[in-house]
């Protein structure tokens, strides 16, 4: 028996993807404050280093929301698996408004 319903599941996996996004952007917006040096690397080296870090982001956001459904998928689970990736679909599509009011309302 499962100790946490579909849909909790799906909203903690929703709710990382959210803070996993939200941490990052805080912290590439804030790096060179931090650092005190305003970086302006080439055009190349900015492709390069954009492209990998949606492909690592890619990684991390596909595990934190894939992971567990694959599990139940290979444990002939399937329609559960299904119903986890849907509802998280479900809680990222809330999460998104709910930050755009979030704005609109402080800025």
């Amino acid at each position: 028996m499962n100790k946490y319903s579909l849909k909790t599941v799906a909203f903690a996996e929703a709710l990382g993807v959210t803070l996993y996004v939200s941490t990052f952007s805080l912290l590439v917006n804030n790096i060179p404050r931090w650092i005190g040096v305003q970086v302006s690397p080439n055009p190349i080296l900015s492709i390069i280093i954009f492209l990998l870090t949606f492909i690592i982001s890619a990684l991390i956001c596909g595990s934190i929301v894939f992971l567990y459904p694959i599990l139940l998928f290979f444990d002939n689970k399937k329609s559960d698996a299904l119903k986890i990736v849907l509802w998280t679909a479900i809680w990222l599509a809330t999460f998104l408004p709910a930050f755009a009011l979030f704005l609109i309302i402080r800025y």
